[in-house]
């Protein structure tokens, strides 16, 4: 019984980590680079880029606000650790009008 609980709560955490903690979550746009950015217009350059070879049109509005395909998005940046190696995230998380 006490191995029961431990996957269930085991698994509810990798759920929680994995759509909250890494911004898998359904409307968020979620996007790994293989450069690091230390200056923000070097990665807000990167990301309209990205959007614009996935068929998105996309404008910075600052203030680390985006606009893709007419929706509101906040720019958001992470680091995770992928395979022991550290690795910049880059989360956009669609906002309310």
């Amino acid at each position: 019984m006490q191995f029961l609980i431990f996957v269930i709560f085991a698994g509810a955490m990798y759920w929680f980590y994995y759509n909250f903690l890494l911004g898998y979550r359904k409307k968020n746009i979620t996007l790994t680079f293989d450069d690091r950015f230390y200056s923000l217009d070097e990665h807000v350059a990167a990301i309209e880029q990205k959007l614009a070879t996935d068929g998105h049109s996309a404008r910075y509005l600052g203030d680390r606000r985006f606009e893709v395909d007419g929706k509101p998005y906040l720019f958001l940046e992470r680091t995770v650790s992928v395979g022991g190696t550290p690795t910049q995230q880059t989360i956009l998380e669609q906002q309310k009008k």
